[in-house]
């Protein structure tokens, strides 16, 4: 009786210990985590730069265009970056002091996000993410990263990923379109 307690016991803890299958979605979802904060701070565009235009009577070399231009550049703590609602983002689990993620749906939509910059002085954009596209063996993946900061501007890329070291990391952006 005590070698089938042990023997069952033993059955159950190696149970126990494997560990568990995840499904695809959840691999997917756990690598976007995992890349989430390296594919923004890589792939988007301050809207308050982007958009940031001198006078046409003064133009580029206009000081005070320049000295306003260079306080822009230089606050870069507490970004504003809405996140369109079209995948999971697990907003609690992301920590940084550079940016703040809002979701989109937050705010009632207008085409150049007037409503956005009015109630987040620094609001950066808008992004959305694809779904990651894997190798065969998983080791490997790309998605597409879309910024807009308006109607008609914007960005896309491709950011390709590698598994490396048990960890992911971004090896390429290729920029694939701009409005």
């Amino acid at each position: 009786m005590t070698q089938k307690l042990t023997f069952t016991t033993i059955l159950i803890l190696l149970f126990l210990s494997c560990p568990k299958k995840l499904s695809y979605a959840e691999f997917e979802q756990n690598v976007f985590d995992e890349i989430f904060l390296k594919t923004v701070n890589s792939t988007y565009k301050d809207k308050r730069l982007y958009t940031f235009f001198p006078s046409r009577e003064k133009g580029f070399n206009d000081p005070e265009y320049l000295r306003q231009r260079k306080i822009l550049e230089n606050d870069t703590i507490g970004l504003v970056i809405a996140l369109d609602n079209k995948r999971p983002i697990n907003f609690e689990k992301i920590k940084s002091d550079k940016f703040i993620f809002k979701k989109l749906s937050e705010i009632p939509e207008d085409e150049e996000f007037r409503k956005w910059s009015e109630k987040y002085p620094k609001f950066a954009g808008v992004m959305s993410f694809s779904k990651i596209r894997f190798d065969n063996k998983n080791e490997n993946g790309e998605l597409d990263v879309s910024y807009t900061c308006g109607g008609r501007c914007g960005l896309g890329y491709k950011v390709s990923i590698k598994k490396e070291n048990q960890k992911w990391v971004i090896v390429k952006i290729e920029q694939t379109w701009i409005s």
